[in-house]
């Protein structure tokens, strides 16, 4: 790296850290923007724990880094999406085997989870169970349900299967993973 060139703030450590990359910049802009017009009323009362809030705030961000980020990330690792969703880690193993959650293993044998599944709330997509049933009845290719779930169609309007479920446009993404499901047994 040349003298002149300045270490991109991400790749610092945190003692080394004396500024904000223009994406942590714009995430404060964001975060003061909604704050400004109203929606932290009645959140942010005296007394409330603002170090507590910050921390429930950053556990919301997805931290694994993966090659498959541009497909299908960024992902949650199970310790992080339990403590925002305020559930245990059994919890999400259940949800995952009983197809309320994609969770994908990676190469250590740990759980990711693709942020595309969750809402701003931390609700996962609505009837993610019957459209996985459809797409991998047999449980062989979660990647493969997960890259269906999110790659834009034109038959969702370029959109993703998610984004139609999260817009409640159910039975067309039924139809679709249907389809999906029949084309790719033909295949086989």
């Amino acid at each position: 790296m040349a003298t002149t060139e300045r270490a991109r703030p991400e790749h610092r450590s945190a003692a080394d850290r004396t500024d904000l990359s223009p994406t942590e910049q714009a995430l404060i802009a964001a975060l003061r923007g909604r704050i400004l017009g109203g929606r932290a009323d009645g959140a942010l009362e005296p007394g409330v724990d603002v170090e507590l809030l910050a921390d429930r705030m950053l556990h919301a961000l997805p931290t694994v880094k993966h090659e498959a980020d541009e497909l299908l990330g960024p992902f949650y690792d199970t310790p992080t999406l339990a403590a925002w969703r305020g559930v245990t880690r059994q919890a999400l193993s259940k949800a995952t085997a009983k197809r309320d959650l994609v969770g994908l293993k990676i190469g250590d044998g740990s759980l990711v989870f693709p942020s595309f599944q969750f809402g701003a709330s931390g609700a996962p997509l609505p009837h993610l169970r019957q459209v996985l049933a459809l797409v991998d009845p047999d449980r062989i290719d979660p990647w493969g349900s997960a890259l269906w779930l999110n790659t834009p169609a034109d038959e969702f309007g370029g959109t993703t299967a998610a984004e139609a479920l999260r817009d409640g446009r159910t039975e067309q993404v039924l139809a679709a993973a249907r389809r999906a499901a029949y084309a790719w047994a033909a295949d086989a």
